[in-house]
This record gives structure tokens, sequence and C-alpha cells, in this order.
């Protein structure tokens, strides 16, 4: 009977080249990650940001004004006589991430006829409001007015109407005053 034999060192065998390869793939991968770990932590700077948008890779975030009543609900609907005081209160919010100066204004529209009543300047810190109150002196000898609140730029505006006094002619030679009924539309 014969019997086969097989050579078996006594020491561990050297490592082959498949064996370093997978050890250099563990390191690559490594390295990878560790370098995707850094640049997402940069781009969450606001330098890594300003690189990103410039690259393109990133939106920059949106800008814009909001123009809006402080409470719309307390805006009168109708003045009592010809020529009266009206309150207007309003809000201009900056989103954006720099601090703004806006110039505003509020005009009276009475049959296609405008009238400047107020105007001023604000300035608005960047994610911030400001709020402008303003009472304005208003002829409205017929029919109704339209208040416009205006900015100058951006060009924004928002508006109500006043009801005017419905006063007869008779009755506005005595100087007696009539109640308006209705509401601005």
């Amino acid at each position: 009977m014969l019997r086969s034999f097989t050579w078996r060192p006594r020491w561990p065998p050297r490592q082959g080249f498949g064996e370093s390869e997978a050890l250099k793939g563990r390191w690559s991968a490594l390295v990878l990650v560790i370098l995707v770990v850094l640049c997402a932590g940069l781009a969450q700077t606001s330098p890594g940001h300003s690189v990103l948008a410039d690259m393109g890779l990133a939106e920059t975030a949106p800008s814009y004004t909001e123009l809006a009543f402080t409470d719309a609900g307390s805006l009168p609907n109708f003045v009592t006589a010809e020529r009266a005081s009206v309150s207007v209160s309003f809000g201009i919010s900056n989103v954006s991430g720099a601090t703004r100066a806006y110039r505003w204004s509020i005009v009276a529209v009475h049959e296609g006829t405008s009238k400047r009543a107020a105007s001023g300047d604000v300035i608005v810190p960047a994610q911030g409001h400001a709020a402008v109150a303003e009472s304005v002196r208003v002829t409205c000898p017929a029919g109704r007015d339209q208040m416009v609140v205006q900015l100058a730029s951006p060009a924004e505006s928002i508006n109500f109407w006043v009801a005017c006094p419905a006063v007869s002619g008779a009755a506005k030679e005595s100087g007696a005053k009539s109640p308006t009924t209705g509401s601005a539309g």
C-alpha cells in the first residue's frame, strides 16, 4: 500500500498578494470615511457653505421682505367726518441675511387722486421685524378712500378702503352728519 504524502511547512505561510490588497482596501475605505466626515463638517460652516454655493452645489437661502398690517381687524371701515384722522399700523419683516433700510409711505387715493399722507424710513435687522404706527389725516368728501401703504424697494404695497360719510347737500350746508352704514370693500 502506498501512502500519499503532502508536504506542509512548519512555519506559518507568508501573506500572499490577495491578503495585503484586502488590508489596503480597508485602509482606503477608512480614509474615505474620514474625508467624507471632514467635508460634511466643513460644509456646515459659513466659509464652507460659501464655497459650496460658489461651486453651485448649494443654494443660498431665500431673501425677501414681508409687509403686513399689524392688526387688520382694527383698521377703520369708515370715517365720520370729511376730514378725519385714520390710524394705520403695519409691520415690515426682513427675511434675509443682512440689515436693510426701507422707505415707506402711506398714500390716500380718492377718485383717482393720490395724496401722500405720511412717509418715513426704518432700518430692520437681518431676520428682524419693525412695526410702524401712524395717524394720518384724510379728506374724504364722498364715496370712499383707498389707503395704500407702500415700500419703495422692494416695490410692495398693501391697502384698505375707508368709506366717507354720506352727507347730502342740505345736510352738508347745515353741518349735520349722517351715519355711514356698510363696510369697506
